[in-house]
């Protein structure tokens, strides 16, 4: 990955530059302030078009294997004895 280096000024001055740069030819850009990188801007991969929204639903973000059954063990509940 190709990665250039500016500065807080530069890169405030000339941000609208940098990001067309950076939608053309994909270079991350690290922003220092004296010296010292700040801020890594780099561009999104490519996409195959708008994620459906019931598409992104199709697989859960969780699964139980058994939703009804106990989390812990009841003896492991000590609060009220």
């Amino acid at each position: 990955m190709n990665v250039r280096h500016v500065g807080t000024v530069e890169f405030e001055a000339t941000c609208m530059t940098i990001i067309d740069r950076m939608k053309d030819d994909g270079e991350a850009v690290i922003v220092t302030k004296d010296g010292e990188p700040v801020a890594l801007v780099t561009p999104l991969s490519p996409s195959n078009g708008r994620r459906s929204v019931i598409g992104a639903l199709k697989t859960p973000a969780y699964s139980f294997a058994d939703p009804f059954g106990s989390v812990v063990e009841p003896g492991d509940w000590t609060a009220l004895s």
